[in-house]
């Protein structure tokens, strides 16, 4: 477990040195005796600039989906973008919403559906 730690830094390192102008507010790696490590990294911003942040780390990730969860904890809703790390790393990169962010959005969602919601909110960043 622990010479997993420094592995994962140097992971989310050599990743973020190929993409300087990635957004992290935080980084954090995670590891444990069961299997292997992962990191997490949470973008941070108003709504537009979190999920036009989201979309940027996606495009550098490879095997990703996203995530929109909202039933959790409806005062805490979140958009999550899950991928792989240059080395392969596994990655998970959150944008903190607030709740009059997820307003009419009943349901967790997956997939297409949320690529399309997270670029229509990016979409007020290029208007802006």
């Amino acid at each position: 477990m622990w010479a997993e730690l420094p592995r994962l830094i140097k992971s989310a390192r050599q990743h973020v040195d190929q993409h300087p102008d990635l957004h992290i507010a935080s980084l954090d790696v995670s590891a444990t005796d069961v299997g292997p490590g992962r990191v997490e990294v949470h973008v941070s911003g108003p709504r537009a600039q979190s999920c036009a942040r989201l979309l940027h780390w996606r495009d550098t990730l490879s095997r990703s989906s996203t995530y929109l969860q909202v039933e959790a904890d409806p005062q805490q809703p979140k958009a999550m973008v899950f991928g792989r790390l240059l080395g392969g790393t596994a990655v998970t990169v959150v944008a903190p919403l607030s709740e009059e962010d997820t307003i009419g959005i009943p349901r967790d969602r997956i997939g297409e559906w949320v690529l399309h919601w997270l670029r229509m909110q990016a979409v007020e960043t290029l208007v802006a």
